[in-house]
């Protein structure tokens, strides 16, 4: 895995999504035409396709369903900016499939690359959703789920600390994990058609604090081990 080229794309990625996830802010995220989705869908897979040779990634099994995932999604959002009534139905067997490469993971063998392409693949549910979310009327606070990552990408690289690793607080990623599920749970349930858009603003809202608190969590121990070597020099 090509570290310095990993690290040139996330950064490269939380630049261009912050713009536009800003932009659609600026104009407007419940009346964003259907244009807006098409590039999205389009950016995101060409992106997709930067990613999977920087990481070398698509040989095991566990990477096959990740592909595959990243594939459904690209899907949900065309679907639902078309207006497909089951696209929320597709939705949620996109999130499940995360369940799928998990296991296929732990019974075929997992490898450091395909944790880092699973880890993108949720960051680009999360995009897609989200900015579904907004455009389906519910609150804007909903494309902060999106951003805190690039958010947190760009500070990385400010204070010098890696943010491309899938486990940075000591090889351990239970927590991370389970605000990520959270996170796209939250999002399904904000998508749910029947749901009164009050009851979607509340949880994701908390999931908005979920995340800031992991993060903020991941932040402080990858900057605790920047600082620790640059004590004893």
């Amino acid at each position: 895995m090509a570290i310095a080229a990993l690290s040139t794309w996330l950064r490269a990625q939380a630049v261009w999504w912050l713009g536009w996830l800003l932009a659609a802010v600026w104009f407007g995220a419940a009346e964003l035409p259907a244009w807006w989705f098409a590039v999205q869908t389009v950016v995101m897979a060409l992106s997709y396709a930067v990613l999977v040779p920087i990481l070398r990634a698509g040989r095991r099994a566990a990477d096959v369903v990740t592909v595959a995932r990243f594939g459904g999604l690209l899907a949900v959002i065309w679907l639902a900016a078309a207006g497909r009534p089951w696209s929320w139905f597709a939705a949620v067997a996109v999130v499940l499939l995360d369940l799928v490469d998990g296991a296929v993971a732990r019974r075929c063998g997992g490898s450091p690359q395909g944790a880092v392409l699973d880890m993108e693949t949720d960051q680009f549910t999360v995009l897609g959703l989200a900015t579904l979310v907004a455009a389906a009327g519910g609150g804007g606070h909903v494309l902060l789920l999106p951003a805190l990552r690039y958010v947190f990408v760009l500070a990385m690289w400010w204070a010098g600390a890696p943010a491309h690793e899938p486990k940075p607080v000591d090889g351990d990623n239970r927590r991370g994990r389970t605000v990520c599920a959270c996170v796209l749970i939250a999002l399904l349930v904000a998508l749910w058609p029947n749901l009164p858009p009050p009851v979607g603003d509340v949880v994701t809202a908390v999931a908005v604090l979920l995340l800031a608190w992991s993060f903020a969590g991941d932040a402080g121990f990858l900057l605790a081990q920047l600082r620790g070597p640059r004590s004893r020099a």
